[in-house]
C-alpha cells in the first residue's frame, strides 16, 4: 500500500471517529439540557445575522440619498433600521440572559455527571491509579480548559450562527452576481482568487489551532502538578510540616519550575504561530480587496448603484468572517475530539462487579450466617495475593477477633466481607447464598464498618453520625452519650447543628483525633446494623486507650456480630473466637487461652511481644 493511500485512509478513519465522537457529545449535551443547546444556538444566529439588517436598510438610505432624496422613503428606511436594531439587540439581550442561566444549569449538570460516574464505580475502579489520574486530567480539562463538552457548548452554536450569516450573505450577493452575468468569467476568476485567499487563510488558522492544541496537551500534565502545589499551601492540615521543616522555598521553586514550564510552552506556541497569522491575515486582507475591486468596477461602469456596492461589499465582508469562524469552530470539534475520547473512556469504566438481584432478607432476631470458603484475592495489577485459601465462617452475636502484623491481610478480609472488592477466587456466602447474588446496595446495609482512616465530614455532627439530612436527634444524642461524648455534646452552643471542620464553614468545629473517632464509632452504633466491622479505628492511640475505647464499644453493641481487626492484642480480651493472619494466610484459629498453648504459633509470639502493655490491665484485673 502506497504511503499517500495508507494516509488518505488514516485520515477517513480519523475523520469517522471524530463524528462519532461528536455525535456522542451532542446527544449527551441534548439529553442534559437541550434548552441550553437551542437558546444558545438561536443566539448566536441572531448575532451573526445582525449586521445584514443594517447593511442592507443602509445601502437603500445611501441609494435615496443619491437618488430622488424621497423624505418620506428616508424616514421609512431609517425608522426600520432603527427600531429593527433596538428589537433585535433587545432580543439578544433577553436571549444573552437565558442563555447564562441555562449555562450555569449545564454547568452544574457536568458535575453532577462526573459525582453520578464517581459514586455507581466499583470501589477498587476507584482504588486504581489510573482511574484517578484519568479523572483528575478529564475533570481539569473540562472545568479548567474548557474542553470536552464544555467547548462543544459554544462551538455548535457558533457553527449554527456562522452557517445563517453565510446564508444571508449569499441572499445578499445573489443580485449583484445576477446583474453582472456578462462577466461571469471575470467574476469566476475573481471569486475562484478569493475562494483560494480564503482557503489559505482557514489553513493557516487550523495549524495555528493545532499549535494551540499540542500547547495544551503538553502543559495539561504539568497543569495538575502545578494544581497539585497550590493545594498543598491551601491546606492547612499541611501548613505545620510546610513550617517546621522550612519547606515554603521549596514548595514555591517548585511551582515555579511549573509556571517557566508552561510559559515557555506558549511562548512556543507564539513564535511558530506568527508566520500563519501573517499568512492567514494577508491572503484575507488581499480576497476582500479583490471583492471590493470587483464591486467598485461594477459601480463605475454603472452596473450598480453607490448603496449596491457597499451591501455587495460588505456582504462579502461578513461572508469571510463567517468563513473564518466557522472553520475554526470545525477545526476546534476536530481537536476536541481527542479530549471527547478521554472523557468518554472515563465515563465508559466499567462496573464489573455484580449487582446482584436476590433481596436480603430482613430478620428480626439478625440470623446472618456468613463463610469464606477457600477465598483468595489479588489486587488488581499484582501478581501477589493478599489473600490466600481462607475458609472461616461466623454468625450473628459472635464476636471475632482479627489480629496480625501489618500487612497480613487484616483489612483485605473486612473489603472482601463488605463486598468492596469480589475474591478472585473461591466464594464468600451469607446463609449458604454466594453474596454476589444478593442486592448490592441492601447487602451493604447489614454492616456498619469503622475504617482504620476513617472519614468525618464537613457537615453537621448529627449528619456525621447519622450520614443522613433527616434523623432522629433522640436517636444520634443517645448513641454520642454512649460513644462517651455526652460532656462534649452538653458543650456545643449548636448542639448537633455544629459543623464540623472549616473546609465550608468558617465557624466550623475541629475536633480532637480521640473526639473523632468517637464520633466514628457514634455512627457505626447509630445504623443498627447487625454486622459491626472495627478495622483498627484506634490504632494511632496507645493500647491503653484503645483498649478503653473497645471496652466501652463492646458494651454498646453486645448484641451483634462484631469483628475486631488489629494488630495489636488488646481487642482480644472481648473475643471468644480469634483469627490469626499472617502474610495473606489464616493460620491459627481459636480462643485466648487455646491459642496461648501453641507456643510455637504466631499468636503466641505477637501476644508475648506485646504483653508488656497489658500488664498493667492484668494487675489492675
Amino acid at each position: 500500500m502506497s504511503a499517500d493511500k495508507k494516509s488518505f485512509q488514516e485520515r477517513v478513519k480519523r475523520a469517522d471517529k471524530v463524528c462519532r465522537l461528536n455525535m456522542r457529545a451532542f446527544r449527551l449535551m441534548w439529553k442534559e439540557s437541550a434548552s441550553c443547546v437551542a437558546v444558545e444556538c438561536v443566539q448566536n444566529i441572531l448575532w451573526f445575522c445582525m449586521p445584514y439588517w443594517g447593511i442592507w436598510f443602509s445601502a437603500r438610505l445611501l441609494d435615496e440619498i443619491q437618488g430622488p432624496r424621497n423624505a418620506a422613503a428616508l424616514a421609512g428606511y431609517t425608522t426600520a433600521m432603527l427600531l429593527g436594531n433596538l428589537a433585535m439587540n433587545l432580543l439578544g439581550n433577553v436571549l444573552n440572559s437565558v442563555a447564562a442561566q441555562k449555562n450555569y444549569a449545564f454547568n452544574q449538570s457536568q458535575h453532577m455527571i462526573f459525582a453520578r460516574k464517581i459514586q455507581e464505580m466499583d470501589y477498587d475502579r476507584l482504588e486504581e491509579e489510573r482511574t484517578h489520574m484519568l479523572f483528575q486530567r478529564v475533570e481539569r480539562e473540562t472545568f479548567n480548559d474548557g474542553k470536552n463538552l464544555q467547548e462543544m457548548r459554544f462551538l455548535l452554536p457558533c457553527i449554527a450562527g456562522c452557517l445563517g450569516g453565510m446564508v444571508m450573505s449569499v441572499a445578499m450577493v445573489w443580485e449583484f452576481l445576477v446583474s453582472m452575468k456578462e462577466f461571469r468569467v471575470w467574476i469566476f476568476v475573481v471569486f475562484l482568487l478569493m475562494a483560494g485567499g480564503i482557503w489559505v487563510s482557514a489553513k493557516c488558522q487550523g495549524a495555528r489551532e493545532k499549535l494551540s492544541q499540542a500547547c495544551s496537551r503538553e502543559i495539561s500534565a504539568n497543569c495538575l502538578q502545578r494544581d497539585g502545589y497550590l493545594r498543598y499551601f491551601s491546606q492547612y492540615s499541611r501548613g505545620k510540616e510546610i513550617r517546621i521543616y522550612g519547606l515554603g522555598k521549596v514548595m514555591i521553586q517548585k511551582l515555579l519550575q511549573t509556571h517557566h514550564f508552561n510559559d515557555r510552552a506558549v511562548d512556543k506556541r507564539f513564535v511558530k504561530g506568527i508566520p500563519y497569522r501573517v499568512a492567514g491575515d494577508s491572503t484575507e486582507a488581499l480576497s476582500l480587496m479583490l471583492t471590493r475591486c470587483l464591486a467598485g468596477g461594477a459601480a463605475l461602469m454603472g452596473k450598480i448603484s453607490l448603496g449596491s456596492m457597499t451591501q455587495y461589499t460588505q456582504s462579502i465582508t461578513e461572508f469571510v468572517k463567517n468563513i473564518r469562524y466557522f472553520w475554526g469552530a470545525m477545526v476546534k470539534l476536530w481537536y476536541n475530539a481527542d479530549y471527547l475520547e478521554r472523557y468518554f473512556e472515563f465515563l465508559d469504566l466499567e462496573s464489573h462487579m455484580s449487582s446482584g438481584c436476590l433481596p436480603v432478607e430482613k430478620r428480626m432476631d439478625g440470623d446472618y450466617k456468613i463463610a469464606f470458603n477457600h477465598v483468595s484475592f489479588r489486587y488488581p495489577g499484582s501478581e501477589r495475593y493478599a489473600l490466600e485459601d481462607i475458609c472461616m465462617e461466623f454468625q450473628v452475636g459472635e464476636k471475632l477477633a482479627v489480629v496480625g502484623m501489618n500487612g497480613s491481610g487484616k483489612s483485605t478480609f473486612i473489603k472482601l466481607l463488605c463486598r468492596l472488592y469480589d475474591p478472585t477466587e473461591g466464594v464468600i456466602t451469607m446463609n449458604g447464598i454466594d453474596i454476589r447474588r444478593y442486592n448490592y446496595q441492601e447487602y451493604l446495609e447489614l454492616f456498619s464498618v469503622v475504617f482504620q482512616d476513617f472519614k468525618l465530614f464537613s457537615f453537621g455532627l448529627g449528619e456525621n453520625v447519622a450520614l443522613s439530612e433527616v434523623y432522629s436527634q433522640e436517636k444520634v444524642r443517645e448513641a454520642l452519650e454512649r460513644s462517651g461524648l455526652e460532656e462534649f455534646l452538653e458543650g456545643l452552643e449548636a448542639g448537633l447543628s455544629t459543623t464540623l471542620y472549616r473546609d465550608f464553614d468558617r465557624s466550623g468545629l475541629e475536633v480532637s483525633g480521640g473526639e473523632a473517632q468517637r464520633i466514628a464509632l457514634a455512627r457505626a452504633v447509630c445504623k443498627g446494623a447487625p454486622f459491626v466491622l472495627l478495622d483498627e479505628p484506634t490504632a494511632a492511640l496507645d493500647p491503653l486507650a484503645e483498649y478503653e475505647i473497645y471496652e466501652k464499644f463492646n458494651e454498646l453493641v453486645a448484641d451483634r456480630t462484631t469483628v475486631y481487626i488489629s494488630h495489636r492484642m488488646s481487642s482480644c480480651r472481648f473475643c471468644g473466637d480469634i483469627a490469626v493472619f499472617h502474610k495473606g494466610h489464616m493460620v491459627q484459629r481459636g480462643s485466648h487461652d487455646t491459642l496461648m498453648q501453641e507456643p510455637e504459633g504466631k499468636y503466641y509470639e505477637l501476644w508475648t511481644a506485646q504483653a508488656q502493655y497489658y500488664q498493667k490491665e492484668e494487675c489492675a484485673g
